[in-house]
């Protein structure tokens, strides 16, 4: 029996020693997967409903963590980063594109882009993490509780409930007289009305009668601001909306001059002239929702996840702001106790981070410095004149290139982004915040933003331009090398020489084009005149009808198409590239082949586009602002035109009017095939 024992011990021993060894083996091989297959990287989607402040941050978190967890590739080619820039249209298209992808993860960035991915991506299933999101649980998407089993089995995140009512309570306490609060917000936004039901109940303790105002989109911001500064407000709050969001420096431009204080959500929205911002640090929540992505990648099923709400809560406070506002308003003791505690807070973590091997803390310098190296971020601001896609693409060029030098927001420089909606007393309205916040630079994006901010920003204020017909007839210069000192920038002009010898090869028989302008436009008159100068060389003519506003495009379009031309070739400006789908179906009524020099209109039906690349052209200007940036002087920076272009052609439609398209043009070009 004792030898019966004795075998068994030694035979389970060996089982028990075999096993051990397999598993440390499987131990190693495990940990050394990420390191093993580093020429391979996940396909990584993160889809943003905007551009603004919070949001920039979070997803600035996402990136970083991701990189430092070994699962961002060295070109960063991996993730691919969607921004409908709040339009729900281009937003629904981009999920449905990405839930037919093929991407390992998709995370995305607030509750809107949230609900919208969710909502593509029923029948794929692919893994969704999530973060930015007020109440997960109000979404729609299939949350309903905190625990694992309460949620989608693909769907994983983190919550982050703005505090809403300490921030109304803290306005409350510094000021005992405010009777009636001010809301701009979307009810078409949950996230938004979740907020709202916490003010709602908040102001009826506290006495304060809640003042709303409607807007659906950022266009119709200006109108709502304004509607409750005539209803006499003490306050305006903005909470957890991403319309409101968007247009925080608008509102706090116009409250300004109204003379009334804003406080908000976001801690950095004291930087843009608020009177404070409570709420998370989105930089951090990111790292959070970074984090559920990194335990997915390494084994760990969405399914397991809890919902939890993470808020690491920061306050960001305006001293300037309040030294100007009268009545009641004063600094608190729980506001100075909470202001005390964050900055002791964040020393502590800069001491830890100083004292980590081969880590210092940051040095002032000055303003000549590399990523890393400031004490405080550079204030940064990009004005846009309003939203189309060839400022968006600028907008995303700049950005690219800034992020691409290694620069980082919330750690090297905040950016307040406007847009003017295209109108010119709100682009003055932009000039005036920006010149009064004094920031570092400023990135203006088409000649009309170009000529405000010449007007209105300020000589100490240094500028980068893009998508600007030129510079210099636009005020900023007498040349390319002799301009004014604290300007520079890319230059857009179209390829007008190569369109005409374009129009020329394809069009053989052709004499006359026509194009529409606009006389107000600088830029529309520039592109009239050098693109008549340029058919001229090759022996064709140019009709161009005027337009004065946008309700004369029309009619302007069908004059156009019954002179005696035969093609349309349409030049960019403000006020005909809204109007370009109509332009494109008039020309198609009467026969007439339409060339472009924007490659977006390529969709209303353009044959040719020649065309520069806004989203190049904005890299190009981005690297003007590293420059300047790392210490350079603008004054010494010369423009230049873009050296990006795009040659595009729709061969359906080249067959319709019978163009002659030689192979070698035709291998030189990109096919653009209509969409059915």
């Amino acid at each position: 029996m004792k030898n019966i024992i004795k075998h068994l011990w030694l035979a389970i021993s060996l089982i028990v020693a075999t096993s051990f060894i397999l598993l440390m083996s499987d131990r190693e091989q495990r940990a050394g997967y990420v390191e093993e297959n580093k020429s391979v990287y996940p396909s990584i989607a993160i889809m943003q409903i905007a551009s603004t402040g919070v949001l920039d941050s979070h997803v600035a978190g996402i990136v970083d963590r991701l990189e430092e967890e070994g699962f961002r590739a060295p070109d960063g080619k991996n993730i691919r980063i969607y921004n409908p820039q709040g339009d729900y249209a281009t937003a629904n298209a981009m999920a449905r594109d990405i839930a037919n992808s093929p991407y390992d993860m998709v995370i995305t960035s607030s509750t809107v882009a949230l609900q919208t991915f969710a909502k593509a991506n029923k029948a794929t299933k692919k893994t969704h993490v999530f973060g930015a999101v007020t109440d997960p649980f109000g979404t729609g998407v299939g949350i309903t509780g905190p625990e694992p089993h309460q949620h989608p089995s693909y769907i994983a995140g983190v919550g982050t409930f703005q505090p809403v009512e300490q921030s109304i309570r803290i306005a409350y306490e510094m000021n005992p007289d405010l009777k009636r609060l001010g809301v701009v917000w979307n009810p078409g936004e949950q996230c938004s009305e979740a907020c709202l039901d916490i003010a709602r109940a908040t102001c009826q303790t506290l006495g304060v009668e809640l003042v709303e105002a409607n807007a659906a989109n950022t266009s119709e911001v200006s109108e709502a601001a304004r509607s409750l500064f005539a209803r006499n407000v003490d306050a305006v709050w903005i909470g957890g909306d991403s319309v409101a969001i968007a247009s925080a420096g608008l509102i706090v431009s116009l409250a300004k001059q109204a003379g009334i204080p804003v406080f908000t959500n976001s801690p950095s929205d004291a930087e843009k002239g608020a009177l404070f911002g409570l709420g998370a640090d989105y930089y951090t929540v990111g790292q959070y929702t970074a984090d559920i992505a990194v335990a997915i990648f390494e084994g760990k099923k969405p399914s397991a996840f809890r919902i939890e709400n993470k808020i690491p809560e920061q306050l960001g406070f305006n001293h300037d702001v309040l030294a100007t506002l009268t009545g009641a308003w004063t600094m608190r003791p729980s506001v100075k106790e909470l202001l005390a505690r964050q900055e002791k807070q964040a020393a502590e973590k800069q001491m830890a981070t100083d004292s980590e091997p081969g880590k210092t803390g940051r040095q002032n310098f000055g303003f000549s410095m590399a990523p890393g190296a400031r004490s405080r971020p550079f204030k940064l601001a990009m004005a846009l004149y309003s939203e189309t896609e060839f400022a968006e693409q600028c907008r995303d060029g700049l950005l690219e290139s800034i992020h691409q030098a290694g620069y980082l927001e919330g750690r090297d420089y905040n950016i307040t982004i406007y847009n003017a909606q295209g109108d010119m007393s709100t682009l003055s309205s932009i000039m005036s915040t920006v010149k009064a916040d004094h920031v570092d630079l400023l990135m203006v994006i088409s000649t009309p933003t170009l000529q405000a901010a010449l007007r209105q920003a300020g000589e100490e204020t240094k500028i980068v331009f893009t998508g600007v017909a030129d510079g210099v007839r636009a005020g900023a210069g007498k040349s390319e090398t002799d301009h004014l000192p604290n300007v520079t920038g890319i230059s857009t002009r179209s390829p007008f020489a190569g369109m005409a010898r374009i129009i020329r090869q394809t069009l053989p028989n052709a004499r006359r084009v026509g194009t529409l302008f606009t006389p107000a436009e600088i830029n529309s008159v520039l592109y009239r005149d050098w693109f008549q100068a340029a058919l001229k060389k090759e022996g064709l003519a140019l009709i161009s009808i005027p337009v004065t506003s946008s309700t004369d495009v029309a009619q302007s379009a069908i004059e156009l198409c019954k002179a005696d031309i035969q093609v349309v070739a349409q030049v960019v400006d403000n006020l005909t590239r809204p109007g370009f789908a109509l332009i494109a179906r008039k020309a198609s009524e009467n026969d007439l082949p339409v060339y472009v020099f924007d490659s977006d209109q390529m969709k209303y039906g353009g044959v040719v586009c020649l065309a520069r690349d806004y989203f190049d052209a904005g890299r190009e200007a981005g690297e003007k602002v590293v420059r300047i940036l790392r210490g350079e002087h603008p004054k010494d920076i010369p423009f230049n035109n873009t050296r990006s272009e795009k040659f595009i052609l729709n061969p359906e439609l080249a067959r319709k009017y019978k163009l002659r398209v030689p192979e070698a043009m035709r291998e030189q070009a990109e096919l653009y095939v209509s969409e059915k």
